[in-house]
């Protein structure tokens, strides 16, 4: 490995192969054993002081841990010391580090390895891996970039650290659990925030997850001076500060909706309608269609309506109309062509307008982008009960009515037509609803650009439904 530039690290320097022997007297003896109190160590073998709150990280012995940490509060510093620490305390241990970019990545081995020259240790890679150091105990430390295939080959970790995790794809998070798997050992996910989405902002909101959670922000660090977090964010601006310092999960134009927004959605006993306006009930159901790498995917939102404030001035009572989420469902991917239909007809018998209601009509949205005429002509000939429309989703910025019934959407109106939905507080999520988690989980992570991590079919299904409830109730979006 390349001699560090940074001056920090100016006692590091590595050897590429590993040395033969070691005497018996030196430090770098395999049976120097740490105490068990990691702050304890640090502070007399290194003289480091930990903070209150990185004391209480450090002492984690927990196997799953996630921490959102402020930037530059020192959170490599405390997981470079709680490796180093784990692999004198326990021989032949291996040590993982991956990043989304191997200088940073390589940045945490440079910590580990600038301690380790501070104990005495004389530095050198383990001979195989370009970016690793060795202990004399047969511990050793590898540094890889987040690329699934170069955590490949590896087994029975005793620590894997994932630094600046929100930026470190899906694929890497389940490349890295079956390493994991056999020796039993512990993962720190570690990170300043990004956006609401991706894996590591789930797994700090998940309580399922069972990871131990773990914050630390600028006012947990006392290095910070008032004077100078008042200047940033004077530079930087609210949002980026309280995403950058103060350790909050910000969306700030990067996901289509907030995760407080999602959640202000949810109901778990919808109200019921009064008798008197269940006439006026709608469904809209909408189909996304899958192609080769995403699933078929359908929402149905009911169209309901509620009594408001009564006007003294015309002495009438004022009716509001809301969206309640009542089903989601996606098929495996690569489901048969043929087999939509009977999806489509299953989904709508569910709520089959009752004998109370038989002049209900229900809307069903397809998404015929591509190749989806086929689908549609298959589901018109199945004789469903309910009005078809199939969808072309285009780029332009205007819906047009189109020959055999079609019509084109711009994705930009259908998508901010949702949003505005949830920012208004018009539509509902019903959390006993059959596929809510996965609709939930979904649009959390949804973004605007395509870009998320996540499958986006069903909140495709949802939109297209809400789209079309709003055009024909424009009301949807007229503030209550």
């Amino acid at each position: 490995m390349q001699r560090p530039e940074h001056s920090r690290y100016s006692k590091v320097r590595f050897i590429e192969r590993p040395a033969e022997t070691t005497t018996s007297d030196s430090p770098a003896t395999p049976d120097v054993c740490p105490p068990a109190d990691p702050v304890e160590w640090a502070q007399n073998a290194l003289g480091f002081t930990a903070d209150p709150k990185q004391a209480e990280i450090l002492r984690c012995n927990d196997s799953r841990v996630v921490v959102v940490t402020s930037c530059q509060a020192g959170k490599s510093t405390i997981a470079a010391l709680r490796a180093l620490h784990l692999a004198l305390r326990h021989p032949g241990s291996l040590i993982m580090m991956t990043a989304k970019v191997a200088a940073q990545a390589g940045e945490l081995l440079l910590k580990i390895a600038h301690f380790a020259s501070e104990l005495g240790f004389r530095l050198r890679s383990d001979g195989v891996n370009p970016h690793s150091l060795l202990l004399p105990n047969g511990s050793r430390f590898v540094a890889r970039p987040a690329v699934q295939e170069s955590s490949r080959g590896y087994s029975q970790a005793r620590l894997i650290i994932i630094d600046e995790a929100a930026f470190v794809p899906e694929a890497m998070f389940k490349a890295l659990s079956p390493i994991l798997a056999v020796g039993g050992g512990a993962l720190w996910v570690i990170s300043t925030p990004y956006g609401t989405g991706g894996r590591f902002a789930d797994l700090w909101h998940d309580p399922t997850k069972g990871f131990t959670k773990f914050s630390l922000s600028a006012n947990d660090c006392p290095r910070f001076t008032p004077e100078f977090l008042a200047s940033e964010r004077r530079l930087n601006g609210e949002l980026n500060f309280a995403q950058e310092y103060l350790c909050q999960f910000i969306t700030a134009g990067i996901h289509l909706l907030t995760r407080s927004q999602i959640t202000k959605a949810r109901v778990t006993n919808p109200a019921e309608i009064h008798f008197r306006l269940r006439e006026k009930t709608r469904l809209y159901v909408g189909l996304d269609l899958g192609k080769r790498q995403d699933h078929t995917a359908l929402a149905v939102l009911e169209l309901r309506w509620q009594y408001g404030d009564k006007s003294y001035a015309t002495n009438k009572v004022a009716e509001h109309p809301k969206l309640l989420l009542r089903y989601s469902a996606r098929l495996p991917i690569d489901t048969e062509t043929t087999k939509i239909p009977r999806f489509v007809r299953d989904t709508l018998q569910r709520f089959a307008p009752s004998t109370a209601d038989p002049t209900r009509t229900d809307t069903l949205l397809i998404d015929a982008t591509g190749n989806g005429h086929t689908v549609v002509e298959l589901i018109r000939k199945d004789q469903i009960r309910a009005r078809i429309i199939p969808i072309c989703l285009t780029g332009g910025h205007k819906a047009n009515f189109l020959k055999d019934g079609y019509q084109s959407l711009p994705r930009t109106d259908m998508v901010n037509s949702l949003k505005m939905l949830f920012e208004l507080g018009h539509i509902e999520l019903d959390q006993n609803a059959p596929g809510f988690p996965d609709m939930e989980r979904e649009l959390v992570q949804f973004q605007p650009s395509g870009d998320q991590q996540e499958h986006d079919d069903l909140v495709m299904a949802i939109a297209m439904a809400a789209w079309r409830a709003i055009t024909e109730y424009p009301a949807l979006l007229q503030a209550t």
